[in-house]
């Protein structure tokens, strides 16, 4: 019988495609448009009408042969530094039949196949859900749906076409009767929370929320609740 170290491995994270485009694309992206800068702001600075003429004047009141490149390179360092943080930013799912293990902003974590009851996509979002319907994932796949659905159930796994429990969320509000008061106060600093946009109490708040047992998954800055289900 194979060993964890042995058994197939699949991984989706960002297609070869996106990748190779990013990989090239963004340091000549950056590159080129560092190279056309002195010339475009020399230019834009001659036109009345243009805001904020400050940096564009600095930029043009650089001389020499060496000014084109230097801001070539420039582009070109910043074409690079986006690709670093566009693969760092990228969940990366390496499945095999027993375990999930993720990365994310050199984070790393896993998920044994004993406690997956449910994996299915929301949109863009993964999601795998345990036996009492915690969301022990929710995050964006740059792969296909399809793609995810196939490697999913390939490894065993109990793929489902969508949320088993979307008919029973609710739209929150701010005082919801049907939620107790703790949750309530949990889900107005979560949406406080996705109004700015921090991430990390996001992911926090929710599992707090869970705690008290209650699922929560958001579209934009709007919330909708379910109870867990016990199983």
């Amino acid at each position: 019988m194979p060993t964890e170290a042995e058994e197939p491995t699949t991984q989706l994270w960002l297609p070869l495609a996106d990748r190779l485009v990013l990989l090239i694309g963004a340091p000549l992206l950056g590159g080129g448009l560092g190279l056309l800068l002195p010339s475009l702001a020399d230019w834009l600075t001659g036109l009345p009408w243009v805001p904020m003429r400050g940096p564009f004047e600095l930029v043009a009141s650089f001389e020499g042969r060496w000014v084109g490149s230097a801001f070539g390179g420039l582009g070109l360092l910043a074409g690079l530094v986006l690709v670093v943080v566009a693969f760092a930013t990228s969940l990366k799912v390496t499945l095999t039949d027993s375990r999930v293990e993720l990365e994310k902003n050199d984070t790393r974590w896993g998920i044994d196949r004993a406690v997956v009851d449910a994996v299915f996509m929301d949109g863009k979002r993964l999601v795998i859900l345990d036996r009492e319907s915690r969301q022990l994932l929710r995050d964006t796949s740059e792969e296909k749906p399809a793609d995810v659905a196939r490697a999913f159930a390939a490894h065993g796994y109990p793929w489902a076409e969508a949320d088993p429990y979307a008919e029973l969320y609710r739209r929150w509000v701010p005082g919801t009767p049907e939620v107790p008061g703790a949750v309530n106060a949990l889900l107005k600093a979560r949406e406080v929370a996705l109004e700015k946009k921090a991430s990390a109490d996001i992911a926090e708040l929710r599992e707090e929320v869970e705690k008290l047992g209650f699922a929560v998954r958001d579209e934009a800055t709007r919330q909708y609740w379910r109870p867990l289900v016990r199983s």
